[in-house]
């Protein structure tokens, strides 16, 4: 789960990538033949305080095709609510398309707790691609590769049985969540995620999936690049004293969402480059651990 201030201001339009959604439909026709509905008749989303959205449905309906090839030879596979009526079987996991009117800590995707499905918030996802984008020496981002890596990491904490976030009254909360537990949770699902991308792009077959987990593996450089220019440019300095807001963790449950790029960039590329920038980041959070003055008078 990446975490994000919301606002509730923005509205994208709904944007298309890749085949149309004939494929979907067919796919979601067999899972109501083959399975009884996850939740019963209960609403997953409106009893969380939620409220569904249309907005961006072609996006994640093109998204979903490329994260279940990368998925393929895994047990995971992600359907969309709005073609599914929310049914589930062993072949297929619900996504939502969320909205929320509260303003405060939210997160572009999550695997809700108490729910085998995955809530996606469009708006706080094109509000953190378009945050992270801007400023001096950054790349634009792509919502579709960014949302790729984000739901393989929500299929991971799927594959682990485990949930990202408690949602109460619609909003997120950090209550009754055990904070090492739920670290030791996201981490896991970070690492779902890491090696099967670096399983698929280093595949002998160059095809369409091979393809994908490329063009995510270049999306996570193009991000943890932005977040070095931020750390370097806008917080200049901040590396020196290891400053708490830039190195530290955010919140309880979540390590460092900075920290987690360039670890799961490390998990996949496995060169001298990457596990330096990750090395110098923990060395930064151990000087902000044990401050120390900068310049001393003689």
């Amino acid at each position: 789960m990446m975490q994000y201030p919301s606002s509730s201001s923005h509205r994208p339009e709904a944007t298309a990538i890749g085949p149309s959604g004939r494929w979907w439909r067919a796919a979601a026709l067999s899972v109501l033949l083959a399975g009884a509905p996850l939740a019963g008749a209960v609403d997953v989303v409106t009893e969380r305080g939620y409220a569904g959205t249309t907005v961006d449905q072609q996006l994640v309906e093109a998204v979903l095709v490329r994260v279940n090839r990368l998925l393929s030879d895994t047990a995971i596979r992600l359907v969309p609510s709005w073609l599914s009526n929310g049914s589930s079987t062993v072949q297929g996991f619900p996504v939502y398309l969320v909205q929320s009117g509260l303003k405060g800590a939210e997160t572009p995707a999550a695997v809700p707790f108490g729910c085998r499905c995955v809530f996606v918030n469009p708006f706080v996802l094109a509000d953190w691609v378009k945050n992270n984008s801007k400023g001096s020496g950054r790349l634009d981002l792509d919502r579709g590769n960014f949302l790729t890596f984000v739901l393989l990491h929500e299929a991971g904490h799927l594959a682990k049985l485990t949930s990202a976030a408690v949602f109460e009254n619609g909003e997120m909360s950090q209550l009754n969540v055990d904070p090492s537990k739920a670290k030791a949770a996201e981490e896991e699902a970070d690492d779902f995620a890491a090696e099967l991308l670096k399983r698929r792009a280093r595949q002998a077959q160059v095809n369409d999936t091979s393809l994908d987990a490329n063009w995510v593996v270049n999306e996570l450089t193009k991000l943890s690049w932005n977040m070095q220019a931020f750390r370097s440019l806008d917080e200049f300095g901040a590396f020196a004293v290891g400053k708490p807001s830039v190195f530290f963790d955010n919140g309880y449950t979540h390590p460092n969402l900075a920290w987690r790029i360039l670890r799961v960039n490390n998990l996949i590329q496995r060169t001298k480059e990457t596990q330096y920038l990750l090395d110098a980041f923990d060395d930064a959070r151990r000087r902000g651990t044990d401050p120390q003055p900068l310049y001393q008078r003689k």
